[in-house]
């Protein structure tokens, strides 16, 4: 039975598309670039590094200086320009009340995912929140940053009782790489299809269907 749910943070608890969009706006405008609006959905989740580097083919000696230009417009207004998903505060509230514990694992900024969920009213709903670190060099993957959760609430023994929660490949990876299972969600920016050729444990339509999933499992998988 999973006892430990992490969850990742854009494209599962919130939609935060319109904030990190105009953000990658700033930074496709500061290099004149041509790139189609229609790649961004394909950079929420993975760190901004590998995004700048690979999809928008960046050189790495502008990595930073991209990365300074996409948190100057994103500190300022696009971090609340985020929408949390309809269902996901009732499948908090549902899970803590079954005596779940209940942690962000995200590769956003550990600052900035606490900043929103705070201005949101929602800290209160997690037992942890961990993120990477702010210049995106330590904890920046995935599997690291749900290391680093297990590490900080001393599970990092009970793998077999948690699940990660995530709408990308690159959560289903990490999750893998870091020996836990996790449920790819279709109400983010990730596929079924996506879900399937990458080895989601598991693959849930909505809040809804993650409440009955987690809290109806048997003890014995």
């Amino acid at each position: 039975m999973f006892s430990f749910i992490l969850f990742d943070f854009d494209g599962t608890l919130m939609d935060t598309s319109e904030g990190v969009f105009h953000s990658f706006d700033k930074v496709v405008e500061r290099y004149g670039l041509k790139a189609d609006k229609s790649v961004y959905s394909s950079m929420i989740g993975p760190p901004l590094r590998e995004s700048f580097s690979q999809t928008l083919a960046l050189p790495q000696s502008e990595i930073q200086n991209a990365i300074e230009t996409y948190r100057e417009y994103y500190c300022e207004k696009g971090l609340f320009e985020a929408r949390v998903y309809d269902g996901i505060t009732d499948l908090l509230q549902k899970l803590r009340a079954a005596g779940k514990s209940v942690f962000v694992a995200t590769s956003k900024p550990e600052l900035y995912a606490r900043q929103i969920l705070e201005r949101k009213g929602m800290l209160e709903l997690f037992d942890f929140v961990g993120g990477s670190d702010e210049a995106e060099t330590e904890r920046a993957s995935k599997a690291d940053v749900i290391r680093y959760v297990l590490e900080s609430n001393g599970i990092s023994g009970r793998k077999e009782q948690c699940l990660l929660i995530g709408d990308r490949k690159y959560d289903v990876e990490g999750a893998h790489e870091a020996g836990i299972s996790c449920a790819g969600i279709l109400w983010g920016f990730g596929t079924k299809a996506e879900f399937e050729a990458c080895g989601a444990d598991f693959i849930l339509k909505t809040p809804a269907d993650a409440a009955r999933f987690i809290l109806n499992q048997p003890e014995t998988l």
